[in-house]
């Protein structure tokens, strides 16, 4: 399950939550506190969305409600004005949290969409931590903008939809306990200003000037993590293996070595041979060149993790083609043939990955290569040895550069095909993470289309909002 299905996830909540304040009042004034908790973690989830897409806090969180009032009259950065917006809705007070869980129908629905955002983030999280490097290569896409613009959107329509929520939110609760509405009064009184049509009309603009960008983020899923030495079965188990040893290296470039090089361009003819022709991704010429050159590269053997990485490509080339690489080797279509269509899609970035380590181990004299063998004749014994050669590669190494090269070419195909919102400057990685996946996005949002006249159905600021504001 990826983020988009979570996001789904969330929007489908939200609107159950909103259907059911009509007919289901709470039980007692302690669900009544339970259910604003509630939606203040949905607030809080959607903020932290913001967050890890941007990079970062875009705003301080401890801006008073005038203040925001006044930013989102006027034009500037739809991330930084919905992020002020989702905090300042969202309170900062943690104190009003109820420990219990809510026990009506709006609150469970509330808090099931708050766990469905949390496990969003925590998938965005996986490949941009905050105040991080990016842990994937996706997650240097991210940070250079790719499905940027389609992610604030997502996170706008969920906005619009805890907006609804609270429109009903205050009536709610005061018919259920005639005490709610003093108690609850300061999560009630943001209830009231988040539906007094500013931020709404915010969300509006957001997704009325999003067009149609790529809901690339909609496609990423937990990060897998190196290591578990899962039994590769079926093509989901193949595929989390192979990106999670990918990861790896992105991670402990370093660490790379002389094996994991052979190991990985094995796996990348592998699946280039045998996968649809012209599947994207699939470049059997350059791969076949790759694997040669690598072929030829020595080194010390790689230990502890590192070893375990380089099995997993073995482990993944075995399963790919039992026999020889061959072009055309699997006819007509099915499971395998898709599963195999779908590692082609990550080799773009598992050879920029593989390209970047393979400069990195030969400036530090990580390869050597044989010579030939010579005969050295030992003295009064008559005897003659055969003794290889060896010398150290560095950066401009014949065989290095093939490598390189074959490697840049294994990934030129899919540039072209390279999210739109990345300029000239954004790493080549960043490009190849998401080269392929380009088309194949979800063309929905995260749920219905936003209503646009939902400021007409929002409720205008009453007495209670006048006073506290």
């Amino acid at each position: 399950m990826n983020y988009g299905y979570w996001l789904q996830r969330t929007h489908r909540e939200l609107a159950d939550a909103r259907d059911r304040l009509s007919s289901d009042p709470a039980a007692s004034i302690d669900d009544v506190g339970a259910a604003m908790a509630a939606r203040q973690q949905v607030y809080a989830g959607l903020a932290r969305l913001v967050e890890l897409v941007t990079g970062g806090q875009p705003a301080r969180a401890d801006i008073d409600r005038n203040t925001v009032d006044i930013a989102l009259q006027h034009a500037g950065d739809h991330a930084t004005l919905l992020y002020l917006g989702l905090t300042a809705a969202a309170g900062l007070d943690r104190r009003e949290a109820p420990a219990r869980a809510p026990a009506c129908r709006p609150g469970r629905h509330l808090a099931s969409a708050a766990d469905a955002l949390a496990v969003a983030g925590d998938i965005l999280a996986s490949h941009t931590p905050p105040i991080r490097e990016p842990l994937t290569p996706e997650g240097v896409a991210i940070r250079a903008g790719a499905g940027y613009t389609a992610a604030i959107i997502d996170i706008a329509d969920l906005t619009h939809a805890v907006l609804l929520v609270d429109a009903s939110l205050p009536g709610w609760a005061a018919a259920s306990h005639p005490l709610a509405e003093d108690v609850y009064e300061p999560t009630l009184a943001r209830s009231r200003w988040a539906g007094g049509g500013r931020l709404a009309a915010l969300t509006n603009r957001v997704m009325a000037n999003g067009g149609n960008s790529p809901s690339l983020l909609r496609l990423l899923e937990v990060a897998p993590a190196p290591g578990a030495r899962t039994p590769i079965i079926d093509g989901a188990t193949a595929r989390s293996a192979l990106l999670a040893a990918r990861d790896w290296m992105h991670r402990n470039v370093g660490e790379v070595r002389a094996a994991h090089l052979a190991s990985g361009t094995r796996l990348g003819l592998a699946v280039s041979a045998v996968a649809t022709p012209h599947a994207p991704g699939a470049d059997w010429r350059s791969w076949s060149t790759a694997a040669h050159a690598a072929s030829r590269l020595h080194g010390t053997p790689p230990h502890g993790a590192a070893a375990d990485v380089a099995g997993d490509l073995d482990r993944l080339t075995r399963w790919v083609r039992p026999g020889a690489p061959r072009p055309g080797q699997l006819t007509g279509t099915g499971p395998r043939r898709e599963a195999i269509d779908t590692l082609a899609a990550v080799l773009p970035s598992l050879a920029e990955v593989l390209r970047t380590a393979a400069a990195r181990a030969a400036r530090h004299g990580h390869f050597f290569v044989s010579e030939g063998r010579e005969l050295n004749h030992v003295p009064r014994l008559g005897v003659f040895h055969a003794v290889t050669r060896w010398r150290v590669t560095d950066t401009n190494d014949d065989g290095i550069s093939r490598l390189r090269s074959a490697l840049y070419e294994a990934g030129a195909s899919a540039l072209a095909s390279s999210p739109w919102e990345l300029d000239q400057k954004a790493p080549r990685l960043a490009k190849l993470a998401f080269a392929t996946a380009i088309g194949l996005e979800p063309s929905s949002r995260a749920g219905a289309p936003s209503d646009q006249t939902v400021q007409h159905a929002l409720p205008t600021k009453g007495r209670r909002e006048g006073h506290h504001r």
